[in-house]
């Protein structure tokens, strides 16, 4: 580096950390990934916790992370970083520079066993294999850190749902279980890093998914209640958070995120179109608004929005399916979205974070 006449600092190091953090925040997470290895000061800056709220604030990238089978096999996670000029061609691509698009093998090989994607977390991911107690991975694609975290069977009990969520107060990750006894639902939870599961007694219903994870805390729906009920990991209470009132019955119901916002989305009563809501003040009930619908086509009607694209298009995943497609809410007409050496892929919506677990 350049030094000063008379003086033993660099130009960069006369810049205060504050104002390289901005700077650095405003790249894409390729560059992020190359600018942890120019000095011992930008690797602290670009791995701590605040660095990734920083950068989430920012709001200036999109990212969407495809973990399945690719064509090469050479890796199992698929990074596309989106800024606010990405969109979809005519031939269905999504139009992205090579450095926005990052693979990433695991180190977790699982033989005879299919992992499913079951959330993301601030940057970490959670799979699972079928199988009941098999035990839960939980993985930071981008730095390569992952754990596997054993189940502890319990007699006459069944698992009913799970995820990862994120302690905002201690920065600590953890796994919540829900278990069905006989006669009623119970919880468990663990700490990463402890290999203890703790006890918090009666649950919530969770048969539906579990993985919205927003302001500290996981969210699903509650047919049987017809609420959203959500789990906050640092009071490590259950709460109840009210549907929509104008929606009374309605079928495949989704809770997610959507730009920021709990979104909750299902097919309307006449089963020709799919309503998104979103709870424009985190809470309140009377926050919910009808945001837009997704008209019925070819595709069906399972599918839950991702985020926006540069296009004004809306990228929509199928529930259950290895399918993207690209929504235009003028002309109601969707594109088949090609995921370039992807035959068979779960797909989240994705936030950078290089700290460790």
């Amino acid at each position: 580096m350049t030094k000063k006449d008379g003086s033993n600092q660099s130009f960069f190091e006369e810049i205060p950390s504050s104002i390289i953090s901005d700077i650095l925040s405003r790249l894409p997470i390729k560059a992020c990934l190359k600018c942890k290895m120019v000095c011992k000061e930008w690797y602290h800056i670009t791995m701590s916790p605040e660095f990734a709220e920083l950068r989430h604030a920012r709001d200036s990238y999109s990212a969407l992370l495809f973990y399945g089978k690719f064509h090469n096999w050479t890796t199992n996670f698929l990074l596309l970083d989106l800024d606010k000029t990405s969109n979809v061609d005519e031939l269905g691509n999504i139009s992205v520079g090579v450095d926005s698009m990052i693979g990433f093998k695991s180190e977790f090989n699982l033989p005879n066993r299919k992992l499913h994607l079951v959330n993301q977390c601030n940057g970490v991911v959670c799979l699972k294999a079928p199988e009941m107690w098999s035990p839960f991975i939980v993985s930071n694609p981008l730095t390569g850190q992952f754990l596997i975290v054993k189940q502890s069977q319990k007699p006459y009990h069944s698992l009913q749902g799970y995820g990862l969520g994120y302690c905002p107060v201690s920065r600590k990750f953890k796994l919540l279980r829900i278990l069905m006894t006989k006669c009623k639902y119970v919880a468990d939870i663990q700490t990463l890093g402890t290999n203890e599961w703790r006890s918090l007694g009666d649950a919530q219903v969770s048969k539906e998914k579990i993985g919205a994870f927003l302001h500290g805390s996981l969210h699903w729906y509650s047919s049987k209640d017809h609420c959203i009920w959500s789990f906050h990991f640092g009071n490590e209470q259950f709460l109840h958070i009210p549907a929509p009132v104008e929606i009374t019955r309605c079928s495949s119901i989704d809770v997610t995120v959507f730009d920021s916002y709990l979104c909750y989305s299902c097919i309307s009563k006449d089963g020709f179109q799919r309503d998104i809501w979103l709870m424009k003040e985190y809470g309140v009930k009377d926050s919910w608004v009808k945001q837009f619908v997704l008209e019925k086509r070819e595709f069906g009607l399972l599918y839950v929005p991702l985020l926006r694209i540069g296009s004004g298009e809306i990228l929509v995943s199928f529930r259950g399916r290895c399918n993207l497609l690209a929504y235009d809410l003028k002309s109601e007409t969707y594109r088949k979205v090609k995921v370039h050496g992807i035959s068979f892929f779960d797909v989240v919506t994705f936030d950078m974070n290089l700290s460790q677990l």
